[in-house]
């Protein structure tokens, strides 16, 4: 952990750096580092090439750029298990003399120059307030929106079961600074688009249950998307919709984007899901995972379950 913050405290031009099709965990942890960086005097960018509209109400988060040109002494790299993830336009990564990874990921492949990765823990946003702490950093109110935004979206508001006692004591710690942590809860969580909801009908509806009803599966594709005008981020959560239909040990969920499939999994417990999705060039966490591919739709579907089944025999 100091050995990160001397690094940091060594270079002073320096880039932040998260996952693409960014999440509330990824934008929260990019955000709360560039805040951080800042309060230290650091000369900070943040490139981030898509932003949901979810969280355009976060502080400073006009700051972020889509791309840069520039070279940077040292980049902070949040949320993201491989370098191939990393939301770039103009490979910015590549134009760094040194790299921090700070993930919590299990499938991390530890590419930065220095990493610290806590794949039991349940947000990377969690991480970086413990690091915070050990830094003796000050909690400011910009800061613990942002932590607060990565906890609740990657905890599903502290309902997945990795959310632990430190996940509470973060959350008490935020409340005593004066974050409104209903409030970020509605505008991140329970706030609908009328997309959102015709999404959501389009998933209920195409929803199959599988193997005794065990294996829950949809999808939506490019042009649903388009048609009830959704735009990035909007898809968000639809994978819930199955894992919440009693006695689904395993929920898929598949969307088409423009040049490929991305697949969501989610896992009540039984099923390592980041298992899975290591097979199939994937990874994430035993309970969320994720997998990109370019596959068939009906192959790619049918192989997925098939491993699934595999390891419900088990």
């Amino acid at each position: 952990m100091n050995e990160i913050y001397e690094l940091i405290k060594k270079n002073n031009n320096i880039l932040v750096l998260t996952h693409e099709s960014p999440d509330g965990d990824a934008i929260g942890s990019a955000m709360a580092v560039y805040h951080m960086l800042k309060d230290i005097n650091k000369t900070v960018d943040i490139v981030i090439p898509e932003m949901p509209e979810t969280f355009l109400f976060m502080d400073d988060i006009d700051k972020i750029s889509t791309q840069s040109d520039k070279e940077y002494d040292l980049t902070i790299v949040v949320d993201c298990a491989t370098k191939e993830r990393i939301g770039q336009i103009n490979n910015e990564y590549s134009r760094c003399k040194q790299s921090i990874v700070i993930d919590h990921h299990m499938s991390n492949h530890e590419y930065g120059t220095i990493n610290h990765v806590e794949g039991d823990v349940a947000s990377c946003c969690q991480v970086l307030f413990y690091l915070f702490k050990e830094w003796n950093i000050k909690l400011t109110r910009e800061i613990g929106e942002a932590l607060t935004v990565g906890m609740l979206t990657d905890t599903s508001g502290f309902r997945n079961n990795d959310t632990d006692k430190f996940t509470f004591l973060m959350a008490a710690e935020l409340a005593d600074i004066g974050i409104d942590i209903h409030k970020i809860y509605y505008l991140v969580l329970s706030k609908k688009s009328m997309a959102q909801y015709l999404l959501m009908k389009m998933t209920l509806d195409r929803l199959e249950l599988l193997e005794d009803g065990k294996i829950a599966f949809s999808y939506i594709s490019e042009e649903d998307m388009a048609n009830v005008g959704a735009k990035m981020g909007d898809h968000e959560g639809l994978v819930d919709l199955g894992r919440n239909v009693g006695g689904v040990e395993v929920s898929i969920f598949m969307r088409e984007s423009a040049d490929c499939y991305r697949i969501s999994l989610r896992s009540n417990g039984k099923i390592n899901v980041n298992t899975i999705a290591q097979k199939f060039g994937g990874g994430g966490h035993k309970m969320a995972a994720g997998i990109k591919t370019t596959g068939n739709f009906k192959k790619t579907k049918e192989s997925i379950i098939n491993a699934i089944k595999e390891e419900l025999s088990k």
